[in-house]
């Protein structure tokens, strides 16, 4: 009818997509969706790409009588989804036996896979991008069933937004600094329908695997035979996706249990007044929020932390002195200094701090203050059972951040955590007989539900583990060792070299302070991420190999500037527009930022590619690849002291292709 096409559907915006190869042009074939995916085809849209423009050349043809077709909703969900499957098939949108065929697959729809489907686009206008997320909306840490009451961002208004889309203020008041959940999901609904991204993204699909094939990345997906075919894959799932659960025989319990990924669906439950008393398991910053909402609630609620892991967080008040934004403080470069990062060993600033006494004592005075502020807002001399909160570095554990970083955004934060109805521990559960919660201690409490804030799986689980070696990331586990050893690169040798590096560019790492509860650090068990600038395989990219690029795979305090900034680079490396150096130099820099962020930040760096306080120096590297200029104010001063936002950076995209094109014209 309208000739062989490749494509897939989506059943969130109840539309087919597709586009014929022979033409270039895309189709929709819209469908009603009962509650089982029923429907039945009731118009072809045809989209033709106009020479790279954004505007959209659009006829619609109805396979049903346009009369009876007001609205997709009118049409009555009469046949099952494999009569749908029978007819994309007959029109070529999707194979024989199930096979979807797309340039472009990008792995998640939170603040990098968005970004990356709308920069790409941008570059390439033609370019077949599905977007595939395991939710049912787009944000993923923030998408719509992962919110509940009081969940706010660890920043101000202003510090969390892309860089050409401001994030209208929560209820329009100029005065509320606040960056609420329900805020950053809107937006990034917003943006996605504003760049009409909506139509890229199959909703609650789970890829289970991924490997490489001829030509490209073969994707298989949970409950169904259908797989897709990619030329180029973008995985952009970050670290908050999959749930971690402690190893205990729950089969004796009655209790409800949930992890703190499903909060927002089970908030309601809760919320219950036959909820009186909850347990609360684990020391991330999802504990912290779901203990704060328990509280609020008015239940009575146990907190247990594990003995031997990173213990309570460094959390940093919302001001300093009452005065100066922390997070705003953390965006300018004269943080970066005060922060020694891998990434910035050059300069009069860098020697002064990182290479002289006077320098080095000047940072080490800095953060005790920052850490003593931070102590007496948090209360923990107070003598209440908020002392068992206190970091377990005496000093300078908000510069450490071994166990993570937070900020306190809400006013009433650490007046309700020193609630008497809260009690802590340090204590790992031994087991759980009916709504009884005994610990290895012996101790023993009655609960009527419980919420396991106990970290995040392996996100990477859609790679085997020779492709996991192949690309280079870590293998999941705690106890796991990395072997350096029969790989095409000598990581072994790098690794070695880089540790003497950091030491020697970056002398206050060198002697890190002693833990309260041992956790041996030692090298050999770091989870290491063997991939330039955070994004790219080296050794696929040894072999010329550019099909693959991994995305977030780096923590900041400023995530939508990043993931920007990191979608552009990646996208042109994918595209060969980033010339990439040497396997050598490829190597050196990989095995220096693992090094430096294990010393860096110590339990934080042995488990992920920890970069809080240091996202400046890497958006740099990242610029001076594309020879674009970062510095971005306008004197000394303002560029020392004044807070990078993300406008700052507005228009960066623009600027590259305005010096790629002139670049061709010579």
């Amino acid at each position: 009818m309208i000739g062989r096409c490749w494509g897939f559907f989506c059943p969130r915006t109840s539309f087919i997509h597709g586009v014929n190869p022979k033409t270039g042009v895309w189709i929709d074939i819209g469908c009603y969706l009962g509650h089982r995916g029923g429907g039945l085809p009731w118009g072809v849209q045809q989209h033709s790409d106009l020479s790279g423009s954004d505007t959209l050349g659009r006829t619609v043809w109805f396979l049903a009588q346009p009369s009876s077709v007001k609205n997709h909703h009118d049409v009555k969900p009469d046949v099952d989804s494999l009569r749908i499957q029978h007819h994309l098939v007959a029109l070529g949108v999707m194979e024989n036996g199930g096979v979807t065929k797309v340039d472009v697959a990008i792995i998640g729809a939170g603040w990098y896979g968005l970004v990356a489907a709308r920069t790409y686009l941008r570059l390439r206008p033609s370019t077949r991008v599905i977007i595939i997320d395991s939710d049912n909306t787009v944000g993923g840490v923030w998408s719509k069933d992962r919110l509940y009451p009081n969940l706010v961002a660890q920043v101000r208004h202003g510090l969390f937004n892309y860089s050409d889309t401001p994030m209208p203020r929560n209820g329009g008041n100029p005065k509320d600094p606040k960056v609420t959940g329900e805020m950053i999901h809107n937006y990034l609904q917003k943006y996605a329908e504003d760049h009409d991204l909506l139509r890229l993204i199959r909703f609650n699909t789970f890829v289970t695997d991924a490997k490489q094939v001829e030509g490209g990345w073969r994707l298989s997906l949970r409950d169904t035979d259908e797989t897709i075919e990619t030329e180029k894959l973008m995985v952009a799932t970050g670290v908050t996706s999959i749930p971690s659960f402690p190893d205990l025989d729950f089969s004796a319990s009655s209790l409800p249990i949930i992890h703190s990924r499903d909060l927002g669906t089970h908030y309601k439950d809760i919320e219950d007044e036959a909820i009186k008393e909850v347990v609360v398991i684990g020391a991330a910053k999802s504990a912290y929020d779901a203990v704060y909402l328990l509280l609020k609630m008015g239940k009575k609620v146990t907190w247990a932390i594990r003995g031997e892991g990173g213990g309570p967080l460094s959390i940093l008040p919302y001001k300093v002195l009452n005065m100066i934004n922390a997070i705003a403080f953390a965006s300018t470069r004269l943080m970066s200094h005060l922060s020694p990062s891998i990434l910035n060993t050059e300069g009069s600033l860098y020697k002064f701090f990182q290479k002289t006494r006077i320098g080095r004592w000047c940072i080490g005075r800095f953060w005790d203050f920052l850490d003593f502020n931070s102590a007496v807002h948090a209360g923990y001399g107070k003598g209440d059972h908020v002392a068992m909160l206190k970091p377990e570095i005496d000093r300078q554990s908000v510069f450490w951040a071994h166990s993570g970083l937070g900020l306190v955004v809400l006013n009433d934060f650490w007046p309700t955590l020193h609630n008497p109805n809260l009690s802590i521990r340090r204590d790992v559960i031994d087991h759980i007989k009916g709504n009884t919660v005994k610990f290895e201690s012996t101790d023993q409490v009655n609960a009527d539900y419980m919420i396991m804030c106990t970290g995040w799986g392996d996100h990477f689980g859609i790679f085997d583990p020779r492709h996991k070696a192949m690309i280079g990331l870590p293998a999941y586990g705690e106890r796991i060792e990395t072997s350096l050893e029969n790989q095409d690169i000598d990581w072994k040798t790098y690794y070695e070299q880089a540790d003497k590096t950091v030491d020697e560019k970056l002398p206050f790492l060198a002697n890190p302070p002693k833990l309260a509860y041992t956790k041996p650090l030692d090298p050999a068990l770091q989870k290491r991420w063997n991939l330039y600038r955070r994004v790219v395989p080296v050794s696929m990219a040894a072999k010329g190999d550019r099909s693959l690029a991994i995305l977030g795979q780096i923590h900041t305090v400023q995530t939508p500037l990043v993931s920007e900034v990191q979608s552009l680079w990646a996208i042109l490396y994918l595209l060969g527009e980033v010339e990439l150096p040497d396997v050598d130099t490829m190597a050196k820099e990989v095995s220096l930022w693992n090094t430096w962020t294990r010393k860096r930040y110590l339990n934080q760096g042995q488990k992920h590619t920890y970069s809080l306080y240091d996202f400046m120096p890497y958006i740099d590297s990242i610029f001076g690849d594309l020879k674009l200029d970062s510095h971005r104010k306008s004197n000394f001063i303002s560029e020392l002291l004044s807070p990078y936002e993300p406008h700052d950076f507005n228009g960066f995209v623009d600027e590259y292709l305005s010096k790629r094109n002139t670049s061709k014209a010579h």
